[in-house]
């Protein structure tokens, strides 16, 4: 069975780490909400971050998983990587697959027409 799991350095320096076992299917449905935020050329990266590392956060039932202890939590080289592979895990998104070739329906009809 498949389950997220994030390792983050706590206020002390100490390693975390917490697992989540279920995610509802409703949360795809968010992605796909983050994905046309995205298509907004007034969207900065910075809000595209902060709005992932919310949703990752939002991912698990822990309370200490939040966006601060997120941000604070991770070495700055491998804040986005994780943030992404968490997301596309919990979307379902294998390894195999290609991110780049996701896009959403509202895209697709663009290109499409």
């Amino acid at each position: 069975m498949t389950k997220l799991s994030i390792t983050l350095f706590d206020e002390n320096g100490d390693k975390v780490s917490y697992e989540q076992d279920k995610v509802p299917g409703k949360r795809v449905l968010d992605f796909w909400e983050l994905q046309e935020k995205y298509a907004n050329p007034d969207y900065t990266p910075k809000q595209n971050l902060l709005d992932r590392v919310d949703f990752v956060a939002s991912l698990f039932d822990q309370k200490a998983v939040t966006p601060d202890a997120i941000l604070n939590g991770l070495n700055a080289w491998e804040l986005e990587e994780t943030v992404d592979n968490l997301i596309l895990k919990a979307v379902g998104v294998r390894h195999e697959d290609d991110p780049k070739e996701l896009v959403s329906p509202l895209e697709k009809e663009k290109s499409d027409s």
